[in-house]
């Protein structure tokens, strides 16, 4: 099955910061998953969100390089993609994380990942953790799952 055949299926999906992370280095193995989930989510075939915690994942690959510069412009691509929402770390967030975190074992920032989209609507994850498709309630697709199949 074709990504954007997973996609048309999928009004709202959460994007793990790894797919973000893959398409902003060009990732060989995945940048070519990573652009056609990002064009539909510009064409606004489906709503994507992403937790606030991406933006710091994103962000430290640059900053540990010393490239502020290229940290800046990945926090611009977060605030001005199109289809795409930033959400907040709110309390219901970490207190759904908790339970997730305690039922699955998962680790704290996967937890936090996961109830964002749980606490908003998603019904998609696209990440690239296995363990991930361990949590009831949502639907996750792995990109490795589907590098084999391209």
């Amino acid at each position: 099955m074709t990504i954007e055949r997973i996609l048309s299926h999928h009004k709202t999906i959460l994007l793990d910061s790894c797919v973000l992370i893959y398409h902003i280095e060009e990732h060989r193995c995945y940048v070519g998953l990573t652009y056609p989930i990002l064009e539909a989510v510009t064409r606004g075939e489906c709503q994507s969100m992403v937790s606030e915690l991406a933006l710091m994942e994103i962000k430290i690959g640059p900053l540990h390089y010393g490239d502020a510069h290229a940290a800046g412009d990945y926090e611009l691509l977060l605030d001005r993609f199109p289809n795409l929402s930033l959400v907040s770390i709110s309390r219901p967030v970490l207190n759904q994380a908790t339970r997730l975190r305690a039922r699955y074992r998962l680790k704290t920032p996967d937890a936090i990942i996961l109830a964002t989209a749980l606490g908003n609507g998603a019904i998609l994850a696209v990440t690239n953790d296995q363990g991930w498709k361990r949590v009831e309630g949502i639907e996750v697709l792995c990109l490795n799952d589907l590098v084999g199949g391209q």
